[in-house]
C-alpha cells in the first residue's frame, strides 16, 4: 500500500469542518490503496483521543506547537483556542475577555509579524517530524491543506528536497479569499509568496467550482480540481429510528449567527404574511434554535412570532444530529451577500446526511443554491416570494400527512466523503506514478 504524508494544521478539532474534511479523508483512503501518515500539532484543550479511536490504522504524529503570541509575549497560555474560519486572517489565539484595544494591537502586530500566519512556528517541529517519518518510510505523496499556509511552505519543501507529489488543498482562497483584508503592503507580499508558493505544486484543489475559476485566473498554469467535502452516512448511524413528533411543524437551525450576518428576517416575514393571509396556522408551527441566539426573540417578537420560538443554547453535536433528524424541515441561513456565492457551507453535507428537506436563506446565486437545485433537497432563496412558496408547500404537505417526504435525488451521492476520497486518490495515483 502507499503512503501519503498529510501536513495539516486542523485534524483533531472534533467539530471543525477542516478536521472534518481530513479526516474522512484519512478514514477512506485505505479503501483505495494509500495509508495516510499525519503530521498535526499537539494543542493544549484539543483531545486527538477520539480521533486515534476512529481511525485506528492512522498514523497520526503531534508535533510541539508554540502560538506565536506566546512566543513574544507569554500571552494566553492555558486554554487556548484554534479557530479554522476564513475570517480569522490572521490566524491568532484570542481570548474572549481581551478588550477591544488588545485587539486592534494584536491585528496592527499580525499585520507585521503574522506573516504569512500566526500558526508559521509550527515549521520547524513540522519539519521534523515529517523528514523523520520520510526516513523510516517510503512516502509516494503528500497533502497539505490551509488555512494556515504555513502547511504549505513546509510541504513545499519536503517536496523540493525530496521529488515527492504534492497536492495543496486550498479549504478556503488565499489572497483571493473575499474575507481576507489585507492593508496593500501586506497584500503585495502575499501575493508574491502566493504564486512563489505553488510554482513547484503537482496539483491544486479547491471546495467549490467558482473557487476553482478565481483560483485558476490567478494560477493559469497549473493543475486545479474543485472536490467537494461531503456527508459520511458513519456519523448519522443510529439516528435511523428518530421520526418527527408530528404534532406540530418542527424547524431546525443550528450553527451560529455571526453578529446578525445570518439573519432569519426572510423567512419570519414569510410566515407572518401567510399567517396574516389565513393561509396557515402559525400555532401549528416551531422553530428551534441551537447554538448562539443574539437577538433572535426580539425579531421574532417585531413580526409576532415569539410564542413559535425556542431558543436552546449550544448543546453537544452529536445531540444536535438527534435534533434535527426529529425535524421536519432544517434551516440553513448564509450571509445574503455577493462574497458568499464561491461558498459551500459544510451544513449542507449534514442536512444529505439526515436526508431532510432544506429551506436555504442567502446569496441568490453561487455554488450553494446550484447544490441544493441540482440535488433537489430543498430551496434556495434570497427574497420573501420566493420564501412564501416553499414554505406554504412544505406546510401543505405537513398538514395534509402529517410528514414531508424528503425531495433529494440520486445526485446526493455524489457528495459522499467516500466519493471526495475517490477523486484524491484518483489524482495521487496519477501524479506518483
Amino acid at each position: 500500500m502507499k503512503k501519503v504524508l498529510f501536513i495539516t494544521f486542523y485534524f483533531n478539532q472534533k467539530n471543525e469542518i477542516a478536521s472534518k474534511r481530513l479526516r474522512n479523508l484519512g478514514r477512506y483512503l485505505p479503501k483505495y490503496g494509500w495509508m495516510p501518515i499525519i503530521i498535526t500539532p499537539k494543542i493544549n484543550g484539543v483531545d486527538a483521543g477520539i480521533n486515534k479511536t476512529e481511525l485506528p490504522d492512522i498514523e497520526i504524529i503531534e508535533t510541539d506547537y508554540v502560538d506565536m503570541l506566546d512566543k513574544y509575549t507569554g500571552f494566553l497560555k492555558s486554554k487556548k483556542k484554534t479557530n479554522s474560519s476564513a475570517n480569522d486572517n490572521n490566524n491568532l489565539t484570542v481570548n474572549t475577555h481581551t478588550n477591544k484595544l488588545t485587539q486592534k494591537m494584536i491585528h496592527i502586530a499580525g499585520e507585521i509579524f503574522a506573516y504569512p500566519d500566526g500558526m508559521k512556528y509550527w515549521y520547524k517541529p513540522a519539519m521534523e517530524a515529517s523528514k523523520k517519518v520520510i526516513s523510516e518510510n517510503e512516502i509516494d505523496g503528500i497533502i497539505s491543506s490551509s488555512w494556515p499556509v504555513t502547511c504549505h511552505q513546509i510541504a513545499k519543501d519536503l517536496h523540493q528536497q525530496y521529488n515527492i507529489p504534492w497536492i495543496a488543498d486550498l479549504r478556503d482562497l488565499w489572497n483571493e479569499n473575499p474575507y481576507v483584508n489585507h492593508n496593500f503592503i501586506r497584500r503585495h507580499f502575499e501575493m508574491k509568496l502566493e504564486r512563489e508558493m505553488f510554482q513547484d505544486t503537482d496539483i491544486l484543489t479547491v471546495t467549490s467550482p467558482l473557487s476553482k475559476n478565481i483560483l485558476q485566473s490567478l494560477h493559469p498554469e497549473k493543475e486545479i480540481y474543485s472536490i467537494e467535502n461531503g456527508y459520511d452516512m458513519e456519523e448519522f448511524k443510529g439516528l435511523e429510528n428518530i421520526k418527527p413528533k408530528g404534532d406540530r411543524l418542527n424547524i431546525t437551525y443550528a450553527g451560529k449567527l455571526y453578529e446578525g450576518k445570518r439573519d432569519p428576517q426572510i423567512l419570519f416575514r414569510s410566515i407572518e404574511e401567510l399567517d396574516n393571509e389565513g393561509k396557515i396556522d402559525k400555532n401549528r408551527i416551531a422553530i428551534n434554535f441551537y447554538g448562539d441566539s443574539g437577538n433572535i426573540l426580539d425579531i421574532a417578537k417585531s413580526y409576532n412570532l415569539e410564542d413559535m420560538i425556542n431558543i436552546h443554547g449550544f448543546i453537544d453535536h452529536d445531540k444536535v444530529l438527534e435534533k434535527e433528524k426529529e425535524s421536519d424541515i432544517l434551516l440553513l441561513i448564509s450571509w445574503n451577500n455577493p462574497k458568499e456565492a464561491i461558498f459551500i457551507p459544510g451544513k449542507v453535507f449534514e442536512y444529505m446526511g439526515l436526508q431532510k428537506p432544506v429551506i436555504s436563506i442567502g446569496y441568490k446565486e453561487g455554488c450553494l443554491k446550484h447544490i441544493i437545485n441540482q440535488t433537489n433537497i430543498g430551496y434556495h432563496t434570497d427574497n420573501v416570494k420566493e420564501c412564501k412558496e416553499a414554505f406554504l408547500k412544505y406546510y401543505n404537505e405537513f398538514i395534509k400527512n402529517g410528514k414531508i417526504e424528503y425531495p433529494g435525488n440520486e445526485k446526493i451521492k455524489e457528495y459522499t466523503t467516500e466519493n471526495m476520497t475517490r477523486k484524491f486518490a484518483k489524482i495521487l495515483n496519477r501524479i506518483s506514478n
